[in-house]
């Protein structure tokens, strides 16, 4: 293995950090929209089909047929999980805070691990299980608050969200060298078909057809699309240290646009969660980068 130079380290950083800035503003707009979720997810799905269109069509070119082909069934599987994520993610929305809903999400990296027990073989060192044990103690705070104000089945979509993002990050890895990015626009497809069987209406007002249309058009395949490459240049450790920027700053744009208070139960039990994600992914990053030391030629 080789040690990543300082050019690919800091290309790898740079996208990570800006795929993650650009995705921040997700939960704000649906907060902005406020559609039912079901109509959310019909407006989500099909702009955000528009979007991966046209990232492909400037990607791969001549290529989009060939790499739609490529996915086969494993991709197929992973556009209905992502589905299914996302349909999860859209009602935690509705019917919890944000901020629970991203604290919660953020545990998908430890779900991916215990999955990938079963579906890769990889075994889960002594840190996971204690960042597992440390989260979930985070999460019974977060659920008691949910239990006492009724936002307890949105928590419980929030867990659907992080296993389902959890999965997918498994099959991708799963599917390696093939490039799954084509499963995650097809997705769209059929995220839309479901919120055209459930929505009662499909109405928005146009400013938020605009707003949908920024976030399914831009925001969310260029925040995907740099999500997806960054772990080619730096640890999947150092992304997932990134990604956590979404967990703090998501909430923060919905508090400062709307008020919207998570309250103290939330905080204290956001806090051990996120305080078992960082210490969980500074000690990867650390093991990591001692590997590649170990294993880069003597000069």
């Amino acid at each position: 293995m080789t040690h990543p130079s300082p050019r690919d380290q800091a290309k790898g950083l740079v996208l990570a950090v800006l795929g993650v800035l650009i995705l921040t503003p997700d939960t704000l707009i649906m907060r902005l929209v406020g559609a039912e979720p079901w109509t959310t997810l019909f407006w989500r799905g099909a702009m955000m089909t528009v979007g991966f269109v046209l990232l492909a069509l400037v990607w791969y070119r001549g290529r989009t047929v060939a790499a739609i082909r490529a996915i086969g069934g494993l991709g197929l599987l992973i556009s209905v999980i992502w589905t299914c994520n996302t349909v999860f993610f859209v009602v935690s929305i509705s019917l919890t805070s944000v901020a629970n809903t991203l604290i919660i999400v953020a545990l998908a990296p430890l779900f991916a691990a215990v999955i990938g027990i079963a579906a890769l073989g990889e075994p889960v060192r002594p840190r996971t299980w204690l960042a597992i044990a440390v989260a979930f103690a985070g999460i019974a705070v977060i659920f008691a608050d949910g239990w006492r104000t009724g936002a307890l089945v949105g928590d419980l979509a929030a867990v659907g969200t992080a296993v389902g993002l959890a999965a997918h990050f498994v099959l991708v890895r799963a599917a390696r060298p093939v490039d799954m990015t084509p499963a995650v626009g097809l997705s769209g497809i059929t995220t839309a078909l479901a919120g055209l069987v459930g929505a009662h209406s499909l109405a928005l007002p146009p400013e938020g057809v605009l707003m949908m249309a920024g976030l399914g058009i831009l925001i969310l395949p260029l925040s995907f699309a740099m999500i997806t490459l960054a772990p080619l240049y730096i640890p999947a450790a150092e992304v997932s240290l990134v990604l956590l920027l979404e967990t703090v700053l998501g909430p923060l744009w919905v508090w400062l646009a709307l008020a919207e208070d998570p309250g103290p139960r939330t905080l204290i039990g956001g806090g051990v969660v996120l305080a078992a994600l960082l210490l969980h992914s500074a000690l990867s990053l650390r093991a990591s980068r001692q590997q590649r030391r170990a294993a880069a030629p003597a000069l």
